[in-house]
């Protein structure tokens, strides 16, 4: 699960997991997850750095909000 905390000053950005491990959204494995597939998706380290531009995109939408990219 991850939580924006939105302040006047930058933004906090607090990724919880709900458990030690999820089920990856693109591959199914059990493992620590991270929302950082190409729309989003929780997916493991291997799934994420499958596309590295795609992860750098969705950690910036995280990070900063929708910046126009994909």
């Amino acid at each position: 699960m991850t939580k924006l905390i939105q302040s006047y000053g930058p933004r906090i950005v607090i990724i919880e997991a709900e458990s030690e491990h999820q089920r990856c959204q693109l591959c199914g494995k059990e493992a620590e997850t991270r929302p950082y597939g190409p729309n989003g998706e929780e997916v493991c380290f291997q799934c994420g750095t499958k596309d590295e531009e795609a992860a750098k995109r969705q950690f910036g939408r995280i990070l900063f909000g929708d910046v126009g990219s994909a």
